[in-house]
Formats: structure tokens, sequence, C-alpha cells
């Protein structure tokens, strides 16, 4: 990449949940296993599934029951959110000993600004991916991908579509390279795009990330105007953005720091819930839940169907 360029990459941990589990126990080095609801009733669903798993046909977010149906010796461990939260947090510090501009982007991905402090430890990018991905591995475990491009949507397009499945787990994708690569994928490909929206790209004749990228957006604007009304301008803009690789936001480092306005907790239960008396024990578990998270000191009380708090 030319050094008048950012240097964007996005690091995503493979498998994150489960790559935390097996370096916890390393005796399940050779078993495919799954972070999952309630391994004891066989409930709930998978929420990460290792390389092992996987490859038994095994796919994040179906039933564990249909997970054990393909896998009957598959090991199934519970969620320890605390300890993923933990080991993210120790890969934010190993990222920020090479850039101060370090971003999550969720709890198993964040984007890394060295376009400024590169050069103090390689002399490409792609080494420097190499040193950073060998550190958080011996450090944790955890073995990461990273996409490597001058803009974030970029960043995150290389690594989903293309280090995912490169076998060093990084790839460097420039705005030269869209005409034979991204932009020869189906629209389904594209980042933010949903099924529902491929179906109206479809329908559009749109059928190919490149043929929205190099619609005039003009004419996208309109296309989509007929398509969801006059208020989609925006939504048009963003796909066209997308498509092409444009994004000018910079890396911000504390941009999830904020305190959340509200927290929440859910879990998924075992069967249907149709008695009153089971569904107010679902809710009061899930609301003292929420409540301890917020450090309240509460009695909570069910009265006249109603949650109070005394």
């Amino acid at each position: 990449m030319k050094s008048s360029n950012r240097v964007i990459m996005l690091g995503d941990c493979q498998s994150f949940y489960a790559s935390v589990e097996k370096a916890d126990h390393p005796e399940y080095k050779d078993r495919p296993l799954v972070v999952a609801g309630d391994p004891e009733r066989r409930s709930g669903i998978v929420l990460a599934a290792c390389p092992l798993a996987k490859g038994k046909g095994i796919t994040t977010a179906e039933r564990l029951g249909e997970a054990l149906a393909k896998c009957p010796d598959l090991v199934v461990i519970k969620p320890r959110m605390q300890k993923y939260i933990d080991v993210s947090m120790q890969i934010t510090e190993i990222y920020k000993t090479f850039t101060d501009l370090v971003e999550p982007y969720s709890i198993d991905e964040q984007f890394l600004d060295v376009t400024g402090s590169m050069h103090l430890f390689a002399e490409s990018s792609e080494e420097l991916a190499n040193m950073i991905q060998s550190q958080v591995q011996e450090a944790t475990g955890v073995y990461t991908r990273f996409g490597i491009a001058e803009t974030k949507i970029l960043a995150k397009t290389a690594c989903d579509n293309y280090a995912k499945k490169n076998p060093s787990g990084i790839y460097t994708l420039t705005k030269e390279m869209l005409p034979e690569t991204l932009w020869k994928r189906p629209v389904s490909d594209m980042f933010m795009a949903g099924s529902k929206m491929t179906r109206h790209f479809t329908v559009m004749g749109l059928p190919t990330i490149g043929s929205v990228a190099q619609t005039p957006l003009g004419k996208l604007k309109q296309m989509m105007r007929r398509k969801f009304g006059k208020n989609s301008d925006i939504k048009a803009e963003m796909y066209w953005r997308i498509a092409n690789g444009i994004d000018d936001s910079p890396v911000r480092p504390g941009t999830h720091q904020v305190a959340p306005k509200s927290v929440g907790h859910m879990i998924t239960l075992p069967r249907d819930y149709a008695k009153l008396e089971e569904i107010k024990v679902v809710l009061l578990g899930i609301y003292i839940k929420t409540c301890v998270h917020k450090g309240s000191n509460l009695l909570i009380l069910w009265r006249n169907n109603i949650f109070q708090v005394v």
C-alpha cells in the first residue's frame, strides 16, 4: 500500500467464544466444541462453534439439539460472558502496543489505524498484521484474521470476504483491486445487504456488488425511490459508498466507552411456556439479572401481574 494512504486493519477473532474455551481447556484441542445455552438440558442455541465443529456442519445460531444430532460427541460449554469480555480487553491492550488508534467494533472485532506507527515495527502492513496475530495467539490462544485497506469499510470487507478464507488469515484490499475482486461477488456478499435487501437489488437488476458500485449515484437514488419511496436517498448513498469502498470515518478510540442508557438480558427457553406461573419465574429471573448488572440492591415482588420494587 502507498505510504500516502491510510493503513486500516480490522482484526477479527476466529470463533471467539469457542477459541477462548479451547484455550482454557486444552484437553478439547482436537474435539469439536461449541458454546451454547444449557448443555444439561440440551437446549438453547449455538453462540460459537470451533472450526472442527463447523466441519461437522454445525452453524452459529442453530439449536443445540440439532447440533448434537449432527455430532453426538460434540463438546458443549455454557457461555462465560465476563471471561470473553476480559479476553477481548486483553486483546485491545495488545493492539494498543502497536497503535493508540484502536476502536472496538464488537467483542471480537476491532479497527486499528497503523498509518503513523507501522514503520516502527515492520516494513509492510502484512508483516505487521502477522506480528500482531502471533502476539495475540501466544497471549490468549485466540487466532485472529486481519483485513487491511485504506478505509474502515474496505478493511471490514477484506476481512469478511477474503482474510477469513486465506491460509495466512491476512488480506489487503485496495480500491484498485475492486473491479477484479469485490465487484465480481454477488450482492449478498456486500456489507449491510441482508437477504431481503439482496432480493430487492436482484429485482432492480443489480445482482453483483459491482453493478451497485457502477450505477451512477443519482440513478441509484431514482431506482430506490421507485422501490422504497422518496425517503430512500440516504440508504441508496450508503449502499453505493459501501460498494465503492468509500469511507472517510476515522478510527476513534473510546467510541463505545459511553455508558449504556439501558441494560437488558435475555435467555433461550428449552420449550414453550404457556402457564402464567412458569412465565413469572422466567421474567423474574431476567429482571433480577438486569438489576444485578446495574448494581441495584432491590426486593422484587410480583403483585397483580406486575413486578413491584420495594
